[in-house]
Order: structure tokens, then sequence, then C-alpha cells
């Protein structure tokens, strides 16, 4: 890695609970330049612009959740497990993740829904991760004979991570985790009943 390189990613990771904690109209550069120790002038000398330093943070805070959970999912053999695994990442680290502004997906979906921001790309991008991790752990799981032939991946993908989603929006809106916890109790129900093999 370069010294360019390093100090790029030091401004990522500087920026990026800033953006996720407010949003990308509701962090000003004069933030972030206290935050980086670094002069405006500086950073764009790294940057083109805020656009390209919050699409970078994005990416940067989703990878991290989603390396997060991938490391957890990793523990489990059976496909049911795994799913189960990675919806009770959610309640196990609310909190944590609370705590630095909530679920990097679900603000910077929030923050690019009725505009067009450059980040956008990057959060669609982000949500077929998610759909596509979901399905291939559900496809592999029916080769296998773990979940019943007759699931739709796509299908259990998408209310799975609508579920995960909006019990978040809840949990964070009510400042109560029960919502988050009564969507992921029901997934868990549903793979037990629905997907079990």
């Amino acid at each position: 890695m370069t010294k360019a390189d390093d100090t790029k990613r030091y401004i990522i990771e500087k920026a990026a609970p800033i953006f996720n904690m407010h949003g990308y109209e509701g962090t000003s550069m004069s933030q972030l330049t206290q935050a980086i120790g670094m002069t405006k002038g500086a950073i764009y000398g790294n940057f083109r612009n805020k656009d390209e330093i919050a699409r970078e943070a994005f990416e940067y805070n989703f990878s991290a959740v989603r390396d997060r959970i991938s490391a957890v999912v990793r523990t489990r053999k059976h496909a049911c497990d795994k799913l189960i695994a990675f919806a009770t990442f959610y309640i196990d680290n609310y909190h944590r993740l609370a705590e630095t502004g909530g679920c990097p997906l679900l603000n910077a979906a929030v923050d690019t829904d009725n505009t067009d921001l450059p980040i956008r790309s990057s959060v669609r991008q982000a949500i077929e991760t998610w759909l596509d991790s979901v399905i291939q752990i559900v496809d592999e799981g029916m080769k296998k004979g773990e979940i019943r032939e007759d699931v739709d991946s796509e299908e259990f993908a998408s209310l799975f991570v609508s579920s995960i989603e909006g019990g978040i929006m809840l949990a964070r809106v009510t400042g109560d985790p029960a919502p988050l916890e009564r969507s992921v109790n029901h997934l868990i129900d549903m793979v037990n009943r629905n997907l079990r093999g």
C-alpha cells in the first residue's frame, strides 16, 4: 500500500461513522475536517468531491457489517443454522450498531430514497449483495437436502431482508429493540417450520 492509499483509507475510516450517523446531507465538510484532522484542501487532494467520500464511506461501513455477518455465518454448517445466525446477528449487535448510527444499508437507502445521489448505485449493489448471499445459502441448502426443494430462494431472501430492515427501522424510531427481535424471531420460526428439510 502506498502512502496515498494509507491516507485515503485513514480519511474513509474517520469519515465513515460521521456519514452513517448524520447521512449525506447532514454531514458537513467542517465535521469531516474536524474528525479527520485535515484541511478541506487536503481531503480534496485525495478525493474528487463529497460524493466520492460518501460512496467510499458507505462501502466501508457496509463491508464492515457484511464481514462480521460472514464470520458468524461461517461458524455454522447447516444452511438453516446459517440463516438463523445471519438473522440473530442483528439482535446480538443491535446496541453496537445503534451507537454508530444504525444499519449503514438502511441509513443510506433512506438517505438516497428520493434523490439521485451518486451513492444510490452503491446502495442498490449492497442490497443485491445481501439478497444474493441469502439466496446462495438457501440454494446450497436445497442441494444438500437441508432445505425443502419447493422453497423459492428469491422470495425468501426478499422477505428475510425486508423483515430485518423493517425491524431495525422500527427499533431505531421507537428506541426499543423489541420490533427487531419480533422480526428476527418470526424469521427463525419461518426457517424452522417452512424451510428445514
